[in-house]
């Protein structure tokens, strides 16, 4: 027994030291978190910066006694925050924004950002009712985020800097050539697809950078506007760290798109019967540069070759599940970062390209 209680120990600490760095003077430094929460098929990514600053990406669904607020809550305290700072809603659909008024009734969010107001949703009959929610919430304070804005975030001494760029919301994308000035090659197979009307097409993206290291959050973001983030030119470079689009989405996470990041990993926040779709998966396995494809949950609706290596998704079963997180550590000060499945304490580390 004592031989399993001090070896739980050692996994503990080496879990705990993996989100830390060390300065050349030997002070020790929090390293840039990110933490999909499981919100059973929405989306939820709280992202804390190593001065403290802390960034929720969507807040989950609605209802279902506050469950969705509650575990964003549990990975602020595991965090060690206890409020937002940014709060950064992809767009107005149910499972992205919805659990926002919940939220702001138990944390302080100090600033909200959006694609903008909106008057009517066709794809929601009830939107009047939430949105108004949500503007009850930020009251009446969201700040419009269009392509080219950024989110100033703050700098920890002797760490590499932080920047958020959008690059596209309300259907339009970044438009700056000398962030690309080569034509990308990649584009001569892009393919075009019927327009999107929803307003999954009007998704804020946008590209976190810490130090060299890259993480590309796409929201719900569909194919023809995906496809012009990268031709004729990729604005996005390739990235380290990529959340899979629109929950693994065949409508999303368009070939020419993924060719052109090339991440290293990709992290899918799906869910049980939603998202992770096979077309996705084999996509994904099939890029030169990807090391490893995370999800949150297992697609009980397909066979496991269709899904990634158990050891790799955080949640197995459909029902009662416990809501295990992903987790990601960056140490930009050497060039590496670590994706640990907290159902299995598994932590693999990857270099910063």
């Amino acid at each position: 027994m004592k031989r399993i209680i001090l070896l739980s120990c050692a996994v503990m600490l080496a879990v705990a030291l993996s989100f830390m760095t060390v300065r050349p003077g030997g002070a020790a430094a929090r390293s840039l978190e990110i933490y999909y929460v499981d919100v059973e098929g929405g989306a939820a990514t709280l992202i804390v910066t190593p001065a403290g600053e802390s960034i929720l990406v969507d807040a989950g669904w609605p209802g279902f006694d506050g469950r969705d607020a509650g575990r964003i809550v549990r990975a602020m305290k595991t965090a060690g925050i206890e409020a937002i700072d940014h709060l950064i809603t992809t767009h107005y659909h149910t499972d992205h924004y919805g659990g926002i008024p919940q939220l702001a009734e138990r944390v302080r969010i100090r600033k909200f950002y959006d694609h903008g107001p909106m008057s009517k949703l066709d794809e929601d009959r009830d939107f009047a009712k939430k949105y108004a929610a949500y503007q009850n919430a930020n009251k009446g304070r969201s700040i419009t985020l269009k392509p080219g804005d950024s989110i100033k975030l703050r700098r920890e001494a002797g760490s590499p800097p932080v920047s958020l760029l959008c690059l596209a919301a309300r259907r339009e994308v970044v438009a700056s050539k000398s962030m690309a000035p080569v034509p990308n090659s990649i584009c001569s197979t892009a393919e075009a697809k019927a327009e999107d009307p929803s307003d999954n097409a009007q998704s804020v993206v946008f590209l976190l950078r810490y130090g060299a290291f890259d993480f590309l959050d796409t929201g719900d973001l569909t194919w023809n506007i995906e496809q012009k983030l990268v031709c004729p030119r990729n604005m996005i470079g390739q990235v380290d760290l990529y959340q899979v689009g629109h929950h693994g989405l065949n409508s999303s996470n368009n070939p020419v798109v993924l060719r052109s990041i090339d991440p290293t990993v990709a992290i899918m926040n799906n869910g049980p019967r939603k998202g992770g779709h096979p077309d996705i998966v084999k996509w994904l396995r099939e890029l030169p540069g990807l090391k490893d494809l995370y999800q949150v949950h297992r697609n009980v609706t397909t066979t496991d070759d269709q899904n990634t290596a158990a050891e790799l998704i955080a949640n197995l079963e459909e029902k009662e599940d416990s809501a295990h997180m992903i987790r990601v550590s960056v140490d930009a000060m050497n060039k590496r970062f670590t994706v640990t499945n907290d159902r299995n304490s598994l932590s693999r580390s990857y270099q910063i390209k």
